[in-house]
């Protein structure tokens, strides 16, 4: 019998779990585990410019593929250089599994003030992630691969830390383990009395409306929705961070609520006498403070979640369910028909004519907004929406409540939500290239953001992931400058920013570029820009 070592190891269960990409940077630490990678050409390591880019490549992938990640760092400035990433992915319930290599066993021994790349991993990573822990012995191995791999998956999703010390990574087993896929746990489901007490407060409520967090997309309930919403004739609104998880061309749809959320999205929910709300918080961004600037204190709640911490947490419920929302709905939908008649709802005509009223009056005056201002955010992005197919991926950092209002999204539009890191939206895109490699992907970025991670433009290039960058410039951090300006007389200081020329910049990496001072430019190259699978970058220099 071949003898394997727990590198080999670590590598034939994540290719046993299906995982095809690892994301990371490598170290000396590390090599045994790169080279165990590297004797399977079907596995891919994307090697990035920083660990930082690796891990929210990670996040895309994760987000766009529905599965775990996989992240590969290096003891001390490796992991501590991933930090921001998993504390998002903790935030916004993303699995990753991230692996870290250690010093060896012996310099581990004579503290961290003394070893190279000497620290305490684990305490670092616990409050960030669902577990977080170090391999001791060689015997634990298998047990502790599984158990963190479907940790990540199980319950509320989010990320798991295992670190390796670069002795055992070559240490042999007593003998060869073999894997293979472990059927997930079914998904808890909600009780028939909950279910009836749902189906009752539904009917009998005037005028329900819907709330749509990351948690039907993650249950992949988005056809249960939109069969509950057109029974029922529902308005449907997402949380900050599920924006496009509900289709925006939907009559029924009311685009984000909170953040980024156009104001009638506010209106039909503070006018609600009933909420059902669907694998989502109640965030500080959706609810604009957890006051009641967009949720109603007369509305009764019903909450469905599979975290039974969130129930309740933030208001009142009147029904809490844990439960998967897939699971929850299909018996609700279930209960909703056999309680009453097939037809339409009688007052659904209404409320439709209702929202697409409050649609147009929105996009009339953003049109003449648009009109008299020349190269803005808004009219950029209005041009964008206009040309959109509905196939891309739309991911965003920097401006993210601009683009959130703007956008008429047709699918999910991924960004860092409550967690709200800028310098995170390109190296993001690259996984979601990766993740679903038949989309075409745009990242949408503030200047600001983008300079704090251009260098992955060198990722993109070495590993072919064309993705189309719209990077809207004003040599500031926006939005913080803006409230600088107001609450501050006037006073600025380190919110203004020296940007280079972008389009030459990426045209040095590879990529094409493209530069936009006039209105009249902009459809033009968004155009051909978004007809190409090419890398491309394009330079806004708006006005304001």
């Amino acid at each position: 019998m071949a003898e394997t070592n727990i590198a080999e190891t670590v590598i034939e269960y994540l290719c046993s779990q299906n995982v095809r990409h690892i994301f990371g940077v490598l170290a000396h630490t590390s090599f045994a585990l790169g080279d165990a990678i590297a004797k399977r050409p079907h596995l891919r390591f994307i090697n990035s410019q920083h660990e930082g880019g690796a891990g929210n490549m990670a996040l895309g992938y994760a987000r766009a593929a529905k599965k775990p990640a996989v992240c590969l760092v290096s003891a001390g400035g490796g992991a501590t250089n991933i930090v921001t990433a998993v504390a998002q992915a903790y935030k916004e319930s993303v699995p990753l599994f991230v692996i870290s290599s250690d010093i060896n066993t012996a310099s581990s021994s004579k503290g961290a003030w003394s070893s190279f790349h000497g620290m305490e991993h684990v305490r670092l990573f616990e409050p960030i992630t669902k577990q977080s822990l170090k391999l001791e012995r060689v015997e634990e191995i298998g047990s502790v691969l599984d158990s963190l791999f479907r940790l990540t998956t199980r319950g509320r999703q989010g990320p798991v830390f295992l670190i390796i010390p670069a002795d055992l990574q070559g240490a042999s087993l007593p003998e060869p383990l073999t894997f293979s896929p472990t059927a997930d746990p079914a998904a808890p489901s909600i009780d028939s009395r909950s279910a009836e007490m749902a189906v009752d407060l539904l009917l009998k409520a005037t005028a329900p409306v819907v709330l749509v967090g990351t948690g039907v997309d993650w249950s992949g309930a988005q056809r249960e929705v939109q069969e509950l919403a057109e029974l029922l004739s529902l308005p449907v609104a997402t949380s900050y961070t599920a924006k496009g998880v509900f289709p925006e061309k939907h009559p029924l749809a009311l685009g984000c609520l909170g953040v980024g959320g156009r104001p009638y999205a506010r209106e039909f929910f503070l006018k609600s006498d009933l909420i059902l709300a669907l694998g989502t918080t109640f965030s500080e961004g959706t609810t604009l403070g957890f006051g009641h600037r967009s949720i109603s204190d007369q509305a009764k709640i019903i909450q469905i979640d599979i975290d039974p911490d969130e129930l309740g947490r933030n208001y009142p419920t009147q029904l809490s369910v844990q439960a998967d929302v897939k699971a929850a709905l299909c018996a609700i939908i279930d209960g909703v028909k056999s309680k009453r008649p097939s037809t339409p709802d009688a007052g659904g005509g209404g409320r439709v004519q209702e929202i697409q009223q409050a649609k147009q009056a929105w996009k009339s005056d953003l049109d003449k907004k648009t009109a008299s201002e020349g190269l803005t955010y808004d009219s950029v992005l209005k041009t964008l929406n206009e040309l959109l197919t509905g196939t891309e991926i739309l991911v965003t950092s920097g401006m993210t409540g601009d683009l959130l209002r703007n956008i008429d999204a047709a699918t999910p539009i991924i960004h860092a939500g409550e967690f709200r890191a800028i310098g995170t939206a390109f190296a993001t895109s690259l996984g979601v290239k990766l993740g679903l490699p038949g989309a075409r992907v745009v990242c949408v970025s503030g200047d600001g953001s983008f300079m704090m991670e251009q260098q992955e433009l060198a990722t993109a290039r070495f590993h072919n992931i064309p993705v189309l960058a719209i990077i809207l410039r004003n040599n500031a951090y926006g939005g913080m400058k803006r409230d600088q300006l107001h609450h501050y007389g006037g006073r600025v200081i380190g919110t203004e920013l020296f940007v280079p020329d972008l389009a030459r910049l990426a045209e040095l990496f590879g990529a094409k570029g493209y530069t936009i001072t006039r209105p009249e430019e902009v459809r033009p190259i968004l155009q051909k820009s978004l007809e190409s699978n090419d890398s491309v970058v394009i330079d806004v220099k708006v006005d304001k």
